[in-house]
């Protein structure tokens, strides 16, 4: 007989009693439904194996879920909007970014915690805890099929920006938001609310529309009265000193004149017409400073002499310009509901302004974004399998903010389809953003706003910004440059001295001479006229055309290509058909053309990282290096390793692997050879290279220089610099003017002047970014990637604005609530985190207290914080130690010094001497202003290259030998003005003379480039540019 199983408890565990629901999400289906055949069995091992995608198996794990109405966890759950504490932990456990965990390394979580009882939920439950947080902030996935006919997957940019409020509702976010542009009369601009296209250069629809001042909703382009009775009409809003300040045109009598109104019943009303003055720019001699906080009545609240109000006097309408910038908004004639800029003249503005119509009694908050796109490869080698991915920034965040990962926003990717295509999805819902609006939840003023938004710029490298302003790949092309018309007809024409001197922007006596820009208007009414001419005529024509105009819509240019022959003539009529279609045409060009206050001229900056770095520089380093014999590459090991790289921001330095792969270099890498150059090139270079070297590392610093003090001037130094530099390029060779980069200087200063800092526009965050999209593509099974990317973004997206404390606001009620307590408590009660650390100083690094240190102050109490080595600039001094003064409770922190004596320039390294002096200081570390970095002058005291440099392996130290520098003094040393840490304070130390190329220079170094380009081709500069994409450069950083 057997006996009746018992239960038995475990007296040394607590028992817990578990309601229904706790067990369910505890278990995973496949715990329930055990396979009942080989066949069930082969299903299970596919769903291990196979990372979570919907449609990768017949038989999906579901996450068991009850759907009666008796349960109310969440709403009720302490770790709101998780259930419980280990939802959470399931949640943060699977990751996000760069710390995604497959299922099955899950589920051996799952199985090490189960060991102390630790009930992690089943991988499917997380799953779809996480889809129901999504759909609880707003975040969604929007798919369409392309024009192309591919399917393309994107996250909502209104959901990533503000949804039921992400970005504006976020307090990590919120409070560092700037919602109106700065003015700062040219001087301290460090970020983009302080550019010019956000302050000057958007259209008035597109611009910040509204103050508030004492409760109440002042609009551009409506009334307002002032303090002192005047009537004025608000044309811009801007910071000004901290303070918000409007550009306003007081209206006089002269602007006031009879008009007649028809009314809805026929008859007509006489009145007052008001008239603006046209192309009202942000400086014009009409407009007045005004600080708002002088508003007192609206355009409801104004009053004309008869009593009546002004807005019904004037019909609802002031006349003006409605568009003074023709360049941001005129569409294709015929294809968009766009009027030419002929037709655009004489506009009215309606009162009130529309915006106050839509956003409902709202504030209005203006958010700009900075988008960018760029290809990348999907797998962790970054061979193969590439990706054109979208992403973005909110411009109105600090550089210090918007640079951190945390700040990066994934918008689309896509392996199959093209730019363009996935374009279209994210172009219609940034129309939207910008002409229609969308509600959000302020966390700063703690209330609803509605939000308008506009694109401030498109960054990308060069092939990624011809594919988006329809212009060719600069490589090898007859127009080589999406801003000015540079062109040649045939390919033989660019070996020309007039070529060269356009690619200059030169005449043929060595002055100044613009290139015509090109024009966004143009380039859309181009467009359609290249369709035109391919549908009448044949796509040879328009090929032809195409060449002249220097156009080619990525788009347009496929569909005609797939329409081509006798056998698609059904697809020729569908694509005219479509053409003659008012609500569809704008499908079958590039959605760009499309995009509301964009200017594919303007707006495309010159991006300096694929331009100076993996352009300008690598061509240099590697032609250098190249001419280098094997038996001499050990002297440019050993001066790397020599090399002080202190002060400069460098984590370490790689002196072998930088020189023997000087042609896979990325970003951060030619950063070093280019801070490093001049001490470790020179003395194997010959003149007329040390030339070229000298000038571009005086002129890299201005253009990674990250804090302009003043524009004019730095606009016009930075001109002089490039001028020298391609004087020097050009004067080796003229050949250089196949490299479309080298080109691009000559448009940077304008970048900078529209937009800020080079540094601003540079891709360099986003580059690493796209190692976050190859971990989320590691962990697809690539049967559906983009799908698949786009859903661990949205999880990522809503996790990190559940766990910043993100306010989930509701619309249709009002209500608003953040996460739960216990999630929030653990935010600032955590024990061990964050935690300061501490770093015990050597002893062997130890020094005794500085007698200048003990005069200071004889009863305080010294205690040594580092032995530094940096160099200081107070004068210019070597900081030998650091220490704390301690006096009762004040602490005083001084820097012991040896001071240094500049000196002359020295001709070989062209930068300022610095000389030993013998007085040692002791001064407070308030006075001292910044890091500059010295090097050791060898070339004066003729410093040999010796193997005395003992090595480590393992970190031991071994008996092998390597070369190094073995400096001959210590007293002499120069200042490294091609440091890229604090630029203008090595300017300012430097004081370096200024040499300004003549008219005459410029005529002797094209004729004497161009007869070496004509009588010695240089092998090492082809004819073509390469692609931007070197050996997975998508990683450079800025470290």
């Amino acid at each position: 007989m057997e006996e009746e199983p018992q239960l038995v408890l475990n007296k040394d565990k607590p028992f817990v009693m578990k309601t229904l629901e706790e067990e369910l999400d505890e278990i995973s289906s496949k715990e329930i439904l055990k396979p009942t055949s080989p066949d069930d069995e082969w299903e299970d091992v596919l769903e291990d194996e196979l990372p979570e995608d919907k449609q990768a198996t017949e038989i999906e794990e579901q996450p068991i879920v009850r759907f009666d109405k008796r349960s109310n966890r969440v709403n009720t759950s302490v770790w709101y909007p998780f259930k419980s504490k280990r939802d959470l932990m399931g949640s943060l456990i699977i990751g996000h970014t760069n710390s995604m965990v497959s299922r099955s390394l899950y589920n051996k979580f799952r199985s090490i915690m189960d060991i102390d009882d630790i009930k992690l939920p089943a991988w499917a439950t997380v799953r779809d805890s996480r889809a129901r947080i999504s759909q609880l902030v707003g975040c969604k996935i929007r798919s369409t099929m392309s024009i192309l006919d591919r399917p393309c997957f994107a996250l909502s940019a209104k959901t990533n920006l503000v949804s039921a409020a992400q970005e504006l509702s976020n307090p990590m976010v919120s409070p560092h938001l700037d919602f109106y542009p700065e003015i700062t009369p040219g001087v301290d601009i460090t970020k983009f609310s302080q550019s010019n296209k956000w302050l000057a250069n958007l259209s008035p629809f597109e611009r910040p529309q509204l103050c508030q001042v004492n409760g109440k909703h002042f609009y551009i382009f409506e009334p307002v009265q002032l303090s002192s009775n005047a009537v004025v009409i608000p044309i811009y809003f801007y910071n000004l000193d901290g303070d918000l300040h409007a550009q306003c045109f007081q209206i006089q009598r002269e602007n006031i004149s009879s008009a007649f109104f028809p009314l809805q019943d026929g008859h007509t009303q006489v009145g007052i017409k008001i008239t603006i003055p046209p192309n009202l720019i942000f400086n014009h001699m009409d407009l007045k400073v005004i600080p708002v906080d002088q508003f007192v009545q609206d355009y409801a609240h104004i009053y004309w002499g008869n009593g009546n109000r002004l807005v019904q006097e004037c019909g609802g309408k002031i006349f003006g310009e409605k568009f003074p910038y023709s360049k941001l908004d005129v569409c294709l004639p015929n294809i968009f509901s766009c009027a030419s800029l002929e037709e655009r003249t004489n506009d009215e503005f309606l009162i009130p302004n529309p915006w106050r119509v839509k956003s409902g009694g709202r504030i209005l908050r203006h958010v700009p974004i900075t988008l960018y796109s760029d290809d990348t490869s999907g797998n962790v080698s970054k061979q193969f399998n590439k990706h054109n991915s979208f992403y973005f920034t909110l411009s109105g965040l600090p550089p210090e903010i918007s640079n951190q990962e945390y700040n990066c926003h994934f918008l689309s990717t896509s392996n199959v389809a093209t730019v363009g295509e996935m374009g279209e999805l994210i172009i219609d819902e940034l129309n939207e953003m910008v002409t229609i609006g969308f509600p959000a939840y302020d966390y700063s003023i703690h209330e609803p706003v509605w939000v308008i938004s506009v694109v401030l710029c498109f960054l990308a490298d060069s092939p990624m910004h011809a594919k988006i302003t329809n212009t060719p790949n600069p490589g090898a092309s007859l127009n080589p440059c999406r801003m000015c018309r540079l062109s040649v007809k045939t390919k033989q024409e660019k070996k020309s001295m007039k070529y060269v001197q356009d690619f200059l922007h030169l005449d043929e006596e060595g002055y100044q001479r613009k290139i015509s820009t090109r024009s966004w208007y143009l380039t859309k009414q181009n467009t359609y006229d290249l369709f035109m001419v391919a549908t009448q005529k044949n796509i040879s024509q328009a090929k032809n055309k195409g060449k002249i105009y220097g156009l080619k819509d990525p788009i347009n240019t496929q569909l005609l290509i797939d329409s081509e022959g006798k056998g698609n003539k059904s697809k020729q009529e569908a694509l005219i058909a479509m053409n003659n279609d008012p609500l569809n045409r704008h499908r079958i060009y590039n959605p760009f053309l499309n995009l509301k206050g964009f200017d594919g001229v303007d707006d495309t900056p010159v991006e300096v990282l694929h331009v100076v770095l993996l352009g300008v520089v690598k061509y240099l380093a590697r032609d250098f290096v190249a001419s280098v014999t094997a038996k001499e590459k050990y002297k440019l090991i050993a001066r790397l390793e020599s090399f002080d790289s202190k002060s400069l921001n460098i984590t370490s330095l790689k002196p072998a692997y930088l020189i023997q792969h000087i042609k896979s270099l990325v970003g951060r890498d030619l950063k070093i050879i280019l801070q490093a150059a001049p001490f470790i090139f020179y003395d194997l270079m010959s003149p007329e290279k040390i030339s070229i070297w000298s000038a571009l590392c005086k002129l890299a610093p201005l253009i990674f220089q990250t804090h302009i003090q003043k524009m004019d001037q730095f606009i016009e130094k930075l001109e002089n610099h490039i001028d020298v530099f391609l004087l020097q390029l050009i004067k080796s060779s003229a050949q250089w003017v196949n490299k479309p980069k080298v080109h691009m200087l000559r448009h940077l200063p304008e970048s900078i002047r529209q937009f800020g800092p080079a540094s601003l526009f540079s891709t360099e965050k986003f580059e690493s970014y796209n190692g976050v999209l190859r971990k989320a593509s590691v962990h697809s099974n690539k049967q559906a990637p983009g799908r698949d990317i786009a859903i661990s973004f949205n999880n990522y997206s809503s996790l990190r604005y559940i766990l910043s404390g993100g306010v989930i606001y509701d619309h249709s009620t009002g209500k608003t609530r953040q996460i739960g307590p216990e999630k929030a408590s653990q935010d600032t009660t955590h024990p061990t985190f964050p935690i300061q650390t501490t770093t015990k100083l050597a002893s062997p690094d130890e020094s005794p207290i500085p007698q200048e240190l003990k005069l200071l102050d004889p009863k305080a109490t010294f205690v040594q914080i580092a032995q530094a080595s940096d160099s200081k600039f107070s004068g210019v001094g070597k900081v030998n130690s650091v220490w704390k003064s301690t006096h009762g409770n004040r602490i005083t922190f001084f820097c012991h010094l040896t001071t240094f004596v500049p000196g002359d320039v020295e001709p070989h390294y062209d930068m300022r001497q610095l000389v030993r002096a013998k007085q040692d200081l002791v001064v407070n570390v308030k006075n001292i202003v910044g890091c500059v970095n010295i090097q050791h002058n060898c070339h004066r005291g003729k410093c040999p290259i010796v193997k005395t440099k003992t090595t480590q392996m393992e970190r031991q130290e071994t008996d092998i030998k390597d070369w190094q520098v073995e400096h001959s003094d210590d007293q002499h040393f120069i200042i490294n003005s091609a440091s890229l840490h604090d630029p203008a304070l090595h300017q300012r130390t430097s004081n370096l003379p200024l040499v300004t190329p003549t008219p005459r220079d410029w005529s002797q170094a094209m004729a004497h480039g161009f007869a070496v380009w004509t009588n010695s081709p240089i092998p090492a500069l082809d004819e073509a540019d390469e692609d931007d994409k070197e050996y997975g450069d998508d990683d450079d950083m800025d470290e």
